[in-house]
């Protein structure tokens, strides 16, 4: 599978980097997708669903920039 240059993942293989959403930093992203304008985000503090056997995340949208560290 090609990767694709604009989707960033926690799994990706491309290590750390800084995500920035309307040019604010933000932290503990999950995916982000820069064409789309896409960052899904874990809340804080950390809320498991409710089967208790994932993390609660929500989608923020905007411009989205990606940077390495």
């Amino acid at each position: 599978m090609r990767v694709k240059p604009w989707r960033h993942s926690a799994n990706d293989g491309r290590g750390r980097r800084a995500v920035y959403l309307n040019g604010e930093l933000i932290d503990r992203v999950v995916y982000a997708d820069e064409r789309r304008g896409i960052v899904k985000v874990i809340d804080s503090p950390i809320r498991l669903n409710r089967r208790r056997d994932g993390i609660i995340t929500h989608v923020r949208r905007g411009r989205v920039e990606v940077r390495p560290l």
